[in-house]
C-alpha cells in the first residue's frame, strides 16, 4: 500500500512513543529469537503458552495493509519455517496464528504483529473454541459477500488459476459452506454455522494440516486472500476490528486438525471477547524456553537471502585436461 505523506508523518511520530519499535532497536532488552533485515521474533514474557512467541516487522506498522507487497512477501513467507522452528522446540503436534486488527478485536499495540501458539490436544487453552454459532448475516450483506469476495480476490491473487478439483479432505466443507471463491491453491467460504456474521474461511487445497508444510510462497498466497477478504469485510459489514485466526493441527478447538484461516468480522462488546488471553507471569524459565527455541531457528531465512548466500558460496572448477 502506498502510504501518503501525513499518513507516514503521522506513523513516525506514533514509532517514537512504540514499545515494540524500541525492542527492536534495541532500546529495551527483549527475549530475541530471530532477526533479519526486515523482521524480528520475540519471546512474549507474558505468554498465553509455553513458547508463545511474536513476530512482526521491523517498520512500524500498525495495521497489516499498511505494509508494501515487498514486506508482505518476506514477512509471511518465513511464517511456515518460523512456525516449524518453535513448533520442534516445543515438542507440540499443532499450531495457531493469531492477528488482531482494531481495539475490538483486541489490539493492544499500535504494532502489528504476529501471535505464534505451539498447541496440542488437551492444553486446556480454549480461548478459540467456536462453542456457539452466531446470528446469520442479514440478505443484503449476504449478497454483498456473494459478489465482493470473489472480485477481490481475483483482482489481489494475480495469476491464479480457476479449479473445480474438490479434495477429499475438503469434502464435508463443501457441503457445510456457500462457496465464495476458489482456485488451484485456496478455497474461500461462508460457512452455514459461523459464530459471528460474516465469518469467513479459507483452507489450503494444498495442504490439509500443518502450516509448515506450506512453501514460502504458498504460505504468503495464503494470507494475501485472508488479508483481501478482512479488509473486504471491515469496508462491507461496516465492523470496528477484525481477526486472523489459523489453526493447524489437531486440538481440541480444531477436532478434525485442519489447516485453516478464519476470518472473523469483530464489534465492541461482540460475543468474541473470549478470544483474547490473560497476561500471566509464567513460572517456569523464560530464558530456558529462548534457547531451546533460538537452537532451532537457524534454518529461517528468506528466500531471497538464500539465493545470494548461495551466489557467494566459492564454486569447485574441475582442474583442465591436457
Amino acid at each position: 500500500m502506498q502510504l501518503p505523506p501525513e499518513l507516514k508523518a503521522q506513523l513516525s511520530e506514533q514509532k517514537k512513543q512504540c514499545v515494540f519499535c524500541k525492542l527492536i532497536a534495541k532500546e529495551i532488552p527483549g527475549k530475541i529469537l530471530f532477526e533479519d533485515k526486515a523482521t524480528l521474533a520475540l519471546l512474549d514474557i507474558y505468554p498465553a503458552l509455553k513458547g508463545h512467541t511474536i513476530f512482526l516487522p521491523k517498520e512500524h506498522y500498525p495495521i497489516l495493509p499498511y505494509m508494501s507487497e515487498e514486506e508482505f512477501t518476506h514477512f509471511f513467507s518465513l511464517l511456515p519455517s518460523i512456525t516449524k522452528a518453535v513448533k520442534d522446540s516445543m515438542v507440540a503436534t499443532a499450531f495457531n496464528l493469531f492477528i488482531a486488527s482494531g481495539g475490538a478485536a483486541g489490539q493492544q499495540a499500535p504494532h502489528f504483529m504476529v501471535h505464534c501458539l505451539p498447541r496440542e490436544q488437551g492444553d486446556g487453552f480454549f480461548n478459540f473454541l467456536f462453542a456457539k454459532k452466531g446470528k446469520p448475516l442479514a440478505e443484503e450483506q449476504h449478497k454483498i459477500l456473494l459478489q465482493n469476495v470473489p472480485l477481490a480476490l481475483r483482482r489481489s491473487l494475480k495469476g491464479s488459476n480457476p479449479s473445480q478439483d474438490q479434495p477429499s479432505f475438503l469434502q464435508k466443507i463443501y457441503a457445510s459452506s456457500t462457496m465464495l471463491y476458489e482456485d488451484e491453491k485456496i478455497v474461500c467460504v461462508l460457512p452455514h454455522a459461523g459464530v459471528v456474521p460474516g465469518h469467513i474461511q479459507i483452507y489450503s487445497k494444498i495442504e490439509e494440516k500443518y502450516i509448515e508444510k506450506l512453501s514460502p510462497d504458498d504460505s504468503v498466497y495464503l494470507f494475501l486472500a485472508a488479508s483481501t477478504v478482512a479488509s473486504l469485510l471491515f469496508e462491507a459489514l461496516k465492523v470496528q476490528g477484525t481477526n486472523l485466526l489459523l489453526k493447524s493441527g489437531l486440538t481440541d478447538d480444531n477436532p478434525d486438525g485442519k489447516l485453516c484461516v478464519h476470518i472473523l468480522p469483530r464489534k465492541q462488546d461482540d460475543s468474541l471477547q473470549g478470544l483474547l488471553w490473560q497476561p500471566v507471569q509464567p513460572k517456569y524459565n523464560l530464558d530456558g524456553v529462548m534457547e531451546k527455541i533460538k537452537d532451532k531457528m537457524w534454518k529461517v531465512k528468506y528466500k531471497d537471502e538464500k539465493k545470494e548466500e548461495k551466489k557467494e558460496k566459492p564454486v569447485a572448477t574441475m582442474p583442465a585436461v591436457i
